[in-house]
Order: structure tokens, then C-alpha cells, then sequence
């Protein structure tokens, strides 16, 4: 018999739902960041594979030159791509484990993922990119994959019963964490 006391902290216990606490707003905006760095490694592996020469940023990575649409399409695809990745394992880890922190990883992924598809009205974004040059229309991509992402987390939040507020506090985090990932990068990209 497993004893409540051998439970780790990071599987959802049947008790009490998960609480909210500073650490886990921690681990929520390092994994945010770590979420940013590994997509725009992404762009910058498959552009360099392709042989351009690739800029690198913690809110961007892009060809120094003018691409052929076929590579910028590539380039454009592997960091969703890598972050789409990201989330199925996490929630894999939610399903299987019921892990509160995979949920961290899963919830960073959605969350960048879906800011970058609204800020598409300003600047379209890698799967904006992608689905124009697809020809199946400026916002297919973005919205199949946003609505993906939110039901993945959706599940998993109902899979750990994790309460509105610890939803709310996961959204604060993650707003904070990404307005000062996309400043620090305009501050140290310029």
C-alpha cells in the first residue's frame, strides 16, 4: 500500500486539488522561457541546416538574407513544430503520471503558442506564414493549432483538477513571464 507521505509533490494527489504557489510560478516562467529558446533554436537549426545564414533571439530567429518560400516555410514550421512536440509530451506526462509540473510545460507551450496567434493581426506568425503559403488561407493554421493547444490544457486542468484560480494565477505568471521575454530580447536584440 502506498502511503499519501511517498506521493511525490509533482503527481496530483485524489485529495486536495494542487495549489498555486510561488514555486510553481517559478518553474512556470522558466519553463516559458526554456519553451521560447527551444522554438527559436528550432528556426535557427533548420535554417542553418538549409545553409542561411540565421539570426538568433530569444523572441526570434530568422534568415540574414532572402529565402527561396519553400525554406522559409521550413524555417517557419520548425518552431511550432518543436513546441507542439513539447506539449504532447507533457501531456502524455499528464495522462500518465498526473503530473502537476508537466502540466507547467504543456500550459508554456499553449500559452505561447495562442499569444502568438493573436498578435498575428499585427505580424502573422509562423503558422500564419505556413498556412498562406499552404494556400488553405492566412488563419487555418493558426486557429486549428490554438484550438489544439486549449483543449490539451483544457483535459489536462480537468485531468488534475486544477481549480479556476490556479488557472488564473498560471495566466497571470505567463503574462508577466512573456511581456518580459519579449522585452529583455528588444533590449539586448538592439
Amino acid at each position: 500500500m502506498i502511503h499519501q507521505s511517498t506521493l511525490s509533490a509533482d503527481v496530483a494527489p485524489s485529495g486536495p486539488r494542487p495549489r498555486f504557489t510561488a514555486r510553481y510560478a517559478v518553474l512556470l516562467a522558466t519553463v516559458l522561457l526554456a519553451t521560447f529558446v527551444v522554438h527559436e533554436a528550432a528556426h535557427w537549426a533548420m535554417g542553418t541546416l538549409l545553409g542561411h545564414q540565421m539570426s538568433y533571439g530569444l523572441n526570434g530567429s530568422v534568415p540574414s538574407a532572402a529565402t527561396p518560400p519553400q525554406d522559409h516555410a521550413l524555417i517557419s514550421t520548425a518552431g511550432p513544430a518543436v513546441t507542439v512536440l513539447q506539449a504532447l509530451i507533457a501531456l502524455a506526462f499528464v495522462r500518465a503520471k498526473r503530473s502537476v509540473n508537466a502540466y507547467a510545460v504543456l500550459y508554456a507551450a499553449a500559452f505561447m503558442r495562442v499569444v502568438a496567434q493573436g498578435l498575428s493581426f499585427i505580424l502573422p506568425n509562423d503558422e500564419a506564414r505556413v498556412s498562406a503559403w499552404l494556400g488553405i488561407g492566412f488563419w487555418t493554421l493558426p486557429i486549428l493549432l490554438a484550438l489544439a493547444l486549449v483543449a490539451c490544457t483544457i483535459w489536462a486542468s480537468r485531468r488534475l483538477r486544477l481549480s479556476w484560480r490556479f488557472n488564473a494565477m498560471a495566466y497571470l505568471v505567463s503574462s508577466l513571464a512573456v511581456s518580459a521575454i519579449v522585452g529583455a530580447d528588444m533590449v539586448i536584440g538592439h
